[in-house]
Order: structure tokens, then C-alpha cells, then sequence
């Protein structure tokens, strides 16, 4: 399907800025509109509907990027993204800018490109999911209202059905309410006696052809007999409905009769359901033959769908039971008593739910309220019953009251999500409440039904919390309070990790394939990560984003990040086996691990909000994680990271490179495999002589350099760290670096 694309809004006094964002976006096939200061870009957004995304700067004239999304936000309520890119590093800015609604805080820097792509795609995907779950919700809403609908009328139709004492307007009113539920232009109903289905009803609204029943022609077609090639006779056979999308081209049962019939009247049998009437002793009374469903919106016959089936199997039960009740008028004392379990199977499951439950009548006279509503409201049932509920509903609770007005004056259904509940005179509990109109089958008001969701706090942060990070740092972050949530800049150990060649393994795998895949490796990966006391921060794709110190230090941040990564490759190591033997390829993943100061804290919209934690140090673990594919390593670790080990660990320095992003050199380190280093000696040994070679590759010696990663190959052939140096050096031997060189390799990629 072809989509517009995607029309960004950038708004900066500064010329220059503009140009070259404008350039970036339109480049990579974004739209752009440009605004030299806010007042200018709210314009822009109230004239221009079609514009996706803002791209502000913060210090402007007449008015700010503050300012702008002040207007945006709070006077013109809009929920369009804004991105904040500003060249002011102050961190109270960033936290205002983000807290006034700003979806995410960009610095101007020479990383412009990538960051600012990254950020919009990031920002474009939230919003994207935002309005999906909007829109589920509203799906849901819409979902649980045509349900209600499907279930009054069955109501009805089983009223309707039971109370008939007619024999032959029960079995019109059958076949009329099937064909009327599934849309239908035909309808035959059978009955099963003296061993053959004899016609009973025939209707077919395309020839205007109604026989039987109290108010149609005589029947005058024989019996069927009930043999298996017969369709209908399979049925009753095996009392299991069948659903034929065409039965023309279907090879399961002998219609010659159908297809004599058509050739006689000039009509066209298609689609067909035929449902056995199986009564409560397991009988079979009849059978309900439906012909050709209509779309009601294109007038083509279609197949009856699964739900059509349900729906007239539903219909046929009842139908059997109450012509079985004609019958058989002796089994009614069986048949009440069915009726009572019934009845208390329905109040058993009310009673069964943990969210209260109360049902009003047309004067707001409770009519029901179960276990959970009691528990709730802190009161007995006979406190409950035949009440009215603005006896409830005084003071702080009169709230409760209006939202029952406006459902029974719209007759739509009204959710308040955190809302709080005043108990008892002294107790507000928070909680979710819906509140639905009851209606019947005309649509007619016969009440209303509250629905109560009690989510105390700690239940409420701990569900969220739980997806996140182990219950002992849940619980300690719920003794601490919210505080530590609103933002601080403290020391953390970041682990970025990332699936090598994903976008292959997706193409191999197709979507049902790669989300298993998913779920299998991230509930590995994050069990590793609570093991070893880290957060969970985010996905992102296919990588792993977490977190160990924040919020909470516990002075071996950088220890158990390597840990959490070592299980991971052994974890992954084990993943790897299994999918080998089931004949599936392995893969690969590479880990990046930094140790620096971010700012953590719940960031995000005022109705979106994620813990997490950014800044430099997040940045370079990412592009760490991106060095293990050009060095044919696991587990990368920076300088800062590995001076914070406590514990000693098989380690090689791999490198002093400038990152893209990052003007100052970092020292990098490899974390070694301890399994395979302990037992293959050639490996340690490879290790010693790749050190000595990087010493003498940062001292320019070329030849004593080429010797040691020569012979480091030679003793590891799999280390393509040595590898990547001898290139390097044979480069340096035909193009030596310049005399300022000080040994640091730049990297042009991420």
C-alpha cells in the first residue's frame, strides 16, 4: 500500500540549522516545512494537519522551543511528537523540555545525522504504538458491545424459543432466527423421525419459497435418508456441524439433489452449513440447513464464517431442547434443573472474579453485586441489595455518580483508569472502573453495570516493575518512594547487546519464526541479566538495552555486568546446541559494556513514561556492542569499565580507537571466554603474543609487530583480532601515520 511520507515541521532561527536538517531529512525521504521561531512553527502545526513531527530548537526569538511546546501541549492540546535539538547541554533544560511534553532532547553535535534519524524513527515507532493501542482499545470497546448485542439476542431468541408452545411456529421461529443471525437466503430444518430427516421448514428468500411451519405451503419432498454421504445425514450421523464454502466444488458428499434443484429453478445452492440440534441427553432431534451467506455490504454470496457456526450451533441447542420439551413434557423437572446449574454456573464465575461487579437497574437500584464488589466497598451483601447508589455516591464519590448519568443518557461504555474511590468516609483506594449500559434486544435501557479494579500503588508499580528487573529491586524501589524516579546523574554500568545478521535470520525465519526466536533468546538473556541484579531498560529490535548501579548502586555494578554478560554467551552457547540439533542454524551476538555517569529517571510524555537512561556513556556501549563484528569478539568493555572490576577476569586490551561520536580515544577491552582459555593453551598463549605485538604496533615498530600478530594467528587461527592488526600494520608500513599520530585508530563506522 502506498503511504504519504511523512511531513517533518523544523523550527529554528538559525538558517544554517534549517538547511542542513532539511537536507538529512529529505535525503532519507522525509518531507520538511521550516519556521524561523516558535510562534512561527505553531502556525505551521494549526494551518498544516498533515505535518507529522516538530524538530525545535530551544533559544529563539519572539518565542522559544519551550514556549512552543508549552502552546502545543497544554492550550492546543495536541499530541504531536516534538523533538528537541538544541545546542544547550544543561541538563535542567533537557528535564523541563521533556516534562513540558517533548518526546525526546537531541544536542546539535557532529553526530547530527545519525542521532537525529535514530530519534525520530525511535519517537515515530512510540507514537505509532501509542495510537495501535488507541485504536485497540477502541476495537476492544467495540468488540465487547457487539458481543453484548450477540449475547442479548441469543438471549432473546432462547426466551423466545423456550416460551413457544407451538409446535410448528418453535420450528419457523428457528429456522427464522438462524437464517436472520448468519444472513442467510436459504434455510431447511429437518427432524429426525422414524429413522430419516423429514423437511419441516424450507425457506429461500431469492425464490420467495416458504413451506411448513404455521404460516407456509405444504411440504411435499420425501424424507432424506441418514446415511454418511449424505450431508445432512453425516450430521445427524456424527453430530458435528459442517461448513462448505461451495458445495460444487466439494468431493465429501453426494449434492445431486442440490445441484437438480438448481438446474429445475434457476438458482445457484453455494455456500452451505448444516449444524445437528443435539438436546441436552446427547440426541440428535433435527437438523438446521443454512444456503448461500450474504455479505451485507456487497450483496455476493460468501462463506459462512466460524462465528456463524457458534452462533447457529447455539440456536440449534436451544432449539433442540425446547422441541425435546414438547416432546418429552414429562423431563421438565430435568429440564429446571439443568436451567438452575446453569444459573449457578453464571453465579459462580461472577463470584469467581477479582474485580468487583455491580449491576443497577433503570432507577439506579442495585441489583447484584458479587464477592469482590463486597470486599471492595467494605460492606455485606444485605447492606448492598436494593440500595440506591447516590447513597454511595456523596461527597468525593458524587463523580461516580455523573459518569453512571452520561453512560445512560449516551448508552455507550465510559472507562476511568487511576481513579480514586473514597471507602469507609476516611480511605481513598485507587482503581480502574467501566461502566456499561445494559440493554436488550431492542436496545431499549434496563440498567447499567459497574466494573471495580482495585490497584492499590504497590500493586500497580509492581506489576510494571516486575517486567523490569528482579522483585528484591522492586521491592526496595517501592521502600524508597517514587524520588528516585524523577530523574538524578549517578554512575552506572550500561550493557548494550545485539543479534549479529538479524535482518538474514528474519528473512530465513519469516514473522511467526522470528517472534518465537525473540521470545526464546530474551527470556534467556533477561534471566541472566535479574540474576545478576540488572534493569532491564528497554528493546530495541533485536538488542537487549540494560542497566546495573541505577537506581540503586551496589559497588560491583561493573562486576556483575560482566558477569551477566559471560552467561549470556554461554547462555546463548547452550540456545545455540539446541537449535543445531533441531536442524536450525545458530547465531551469533555481540555485547557492549561502558561505565559512566547518565542521567536515569522516568522520561517521557505526561501520559507515557519510561524509566531509563541516557546520555554519553549509553552511546558508546551501543557502539562498543558494534566493534565485536570488526574484531570477531563476544564482549567488549571499556577502559572505565574495566578499572571498576573488583574481580579478575580473562581479559586482553584489544585497542585504543576513537568511537564515531567521540573525540577522545578509549581504551577497549576484550573479555575472554574462561572455558576456552583455561583449556586450549594455544590460546592463552596467542593472548600474550597479541599483547606484545600491540605494544610494538603503538611504538610504530612495524616488523616486531607484524611478528608477535603473526604468531598470535598462527597459535589462534580464529582470533581476527590479530588479523585486523596485521592489516592495519601492513597499511602503516606502506602509509606511516603522521608524527602527532598517538596510536589511537579511528573508527568511520558506528
Amino acid at each position: 500500500m502506498n503511504t504519504m511520507p511523512i511531513k517533518i515541521l523544523i523550527v529554528d532561527d538559525d538558517s544554517f540549522v534549517r538547511d542542513i536538517l532539511a537536507d538529512i531529512l529529505e535525503s532519507s525521504g522525509f518531507n520538511t516545512v521550516t519556521a524561523s521561531n516558535g510562534e512561527e512553527g505553531l502556525e505551521r502545526v494549526l494551518s498544516m494537519p498533515e505535518i507529522n513531527l516538530v524538530i525545535s530548537d530551544i533559544h529563539m526569538p519572539v518565542l522559544d522551543g519551550l514556549g512552543l511546546i508549552r502552546k502545543l501541549r497544554v492550550d492546543d492540546k495536541s499530541e504531536i511528537p516534538v523533538i528537541v535539538l538544541s545546542g544547550n547541554n544543561e541538563v535542567s533544560i533537557a528535564i523541563e523540555a521533556i516534562n513540558l511534553g517533548a518526546n525526546d532532547y537531541l544536542l546539535k553535535d557532529e553526530n547530527l545525522q545519525d542521532t537525529v534519524l535514530l530519534s525520530i524513527e525511535q519517537v515515530l515507532e512510540k507514537k505509532r504504538i501509542v495510537d495501535e493501542n488507541r485504536q485497540l482499545l477502541l476495537d476492544i470497546t467495540r468488540k465487547n458491545q457487539e458481543l453484548g448485542t450477540i449475547v442479548e439476542t441469543m438471549t432473546e431468541i432462547g426466551v423466545a424459543v423456550a416460551s413457544e408452545k407451538n409446535f410448528p411456529a418453535l420450528m419457523e421461529t428457528i429456522i427464522s432466527h438462524a437464517r436472520s443471525l448468519t444472513n442467510a437466503d436459504a434455510g431447511t430444518l429437518y427432524l429426525v423421525e422414524n429413522g430419516r430427516l423429514e423437511f419441516k421448514i424450507v425457506q429461500n428468500r431469492t425464490l420467495n419459497t416458504y413451506l411448513g411451519g404455521k404460516s407456509g405451503g405444504a411440504i411435499r419432498f420425501p424424507a432424506v435418508d441418514i446415511v454418511e454421504s449424505n450431508v445432512s445425514g453425516y450430521v445427524a450421523i456424527n453430530k458435528k456441524p459442517v461448513n462448505i464454502a461451495d458445495v460444487y466444488e466439494s468431493e465429501l458428499f453426494d449434492f445431486t439433489g442440490p445441484r437438480n434443484f438448481d438446474r429445475t429453478s434457476n438458482y445457484r445452492s453455494k455456500s452451505m452449513l448444516v449444524v445437528p440440534m443435539v438436546d441436552r441427553f446427547n440426541e440428535v432431534q433435527g437438523v438446521v440447513q443454512l444456503l448461500n451467506a450474504i455479505d451485507p455490504a456487497s450483496g455476493e454470496i460468501v462463506a459462512f464464517s466460524d462465528s456463524h457456526m457458534e452462533l447457529v450451533q447455539s440456536l440449534a441447542s436451544q432449539a433442540a431442547v425446547a422441541l425435546n420439551n414438547l416432546r418429552l413434557e414429562e423431563k421438565t423437572e430435568r429440564l429446571l434443573e439443568e436451567v438452575l446449574n446453569i444459573k449457578n454456573y453464571n453465579e459462580n464465575i461472577l463470584e469467581s472474579l477479582t474485580n468487583g461487579v455491580i449491576t443497577l437497574d433503570n432507577d439506579y437500584k442495585i441489583i447484584t453485586a458479587n464477592a469482590a464488589a463486597q470486599r471492595i466497598l467494605g460492606l455485606k451483601l444485605e447492606n448492598i441489595i436494593a440500595r440506591r447508589l447516590d447513597e454511595f455516591c456523596t461527597g468525593p464519590n458524587h463523580w461516580i455518580l455523573d459518569k453512571v448519568d452520561g453512560v445512560v443518557r449516551s448508552r455507550r461504555p465510559s472507562i476511568v483508569m487511576d481513579a480514586e474511590m473514597r471507602i469507609g468516609g476516611d480511605k481513598d483506594i485507587p482503581m480502574n472502573l467501566t461502566f456499561v449500559p445494559l440493554k436488550n434486544v431492542k436496545q431499549e435501557l434496563i440498567g447499567s453495570m459497574m466494573v471495580l479494579e482495585d490497584i492499590t500503588t504497590e500493586k500497580r508499580v509492581k506489576g510494571a516493575l516486575a517486567r523490569y528487573m528482579t522483585k528484591e529491586l522492586a521491592d526496595k524501589l517501592l521502600e524508597s518512594g517514587e524520588a528516585v524516579l524523577g530523574g538524578q546523574i549517578q554512575e552506572a554500568t550500561i550493557l548494550f547487546s545485539d543479534i549479529r545478521d538479524f535482518t538474514s535470520i528474519t528473512e530465513k525465519l519469516g514473522a511467526q519464526g522470528t517472534v518465537s526466536l525473540l521470545n526464546e533468546y530474551f527470556t534467556l538473556m533477561v534471566d541472566q541479566i535479574f540474576q545478576c541484579n540488572g534493569i532491564l531498560d528497554k528493546y530495541i529490535g533485536d538488542a537487549i538495552l540494560a542497566v546495573f548501579g541505577a537506581p540503586f548502586k551496589s559497588g560491583q555494578d561493573a562486576d556483575f555486568a560482566v558477569k551477566a554478560a559471560v552467561n549470556m554467551v554461554y547462555a546463548l552457547e547452550t540456545l545455540n546446541q539446541t537449535r543445531i540439533e533441531q536442524g536450525l542454524a545458530p547465531i551469533s551476538m555481540g555485547i557492549g559494556i561502558n561505565t559512566d555517569e547518565v542521567l536515569s529517571g522516568n522520561i517521557g510524555s505526561q501520559k507515557r513514561m519510561d524509566y531509563t537512561c541516557i546520555g554519553d556513556g549509553v552511546n558508546l556501549a551501543s557502539r562498543l556492542e558494534g566493534l565485536n563484528k570488526y574484531f570477531g569478539t563476544n564482549i567488549i568493555i571499556s577502559e572505565n569499565t574495566f578499572r571498576k572490576l573488583r574481580e579478575t577476569y580473562p581479559t586482553r586490551k584489544l585497542d585504543w580507537i576513537k568511537v564515531k561520536g567521540k573525540n577522545q580515544p578509549v581504551i577497549i577491552y576484550e573479555v575472554l571466554d574462561d572455558r576456552k582459555y583455561a583449556s586450549h593453551p594455544g590460546i592463552e598463549q596467542g593472548v600474550h603474543c597479541f599483547q606484545e605485538g600491540l605494544g610494538r604496533y603503538q611504538s610504530r615498530d612495524w616488523e616486531g609487530a607484524m611478528e608477535h600478530f603473526s604468531r598470535a594467528r598462527q597459535l589462534n587461527p580464529q582470533d581476527r583480532a590479530a588479523g585486523v592488526y596485521i592489516q592495519r600494520v601492513e597499511y602503516f608500513t606502506q602509509n606511516p601515520p603522521p608524527d602527532s599520530w598517538d596510536g589511537a585508530w579511528v573508527m568511520e563506522s558506528k
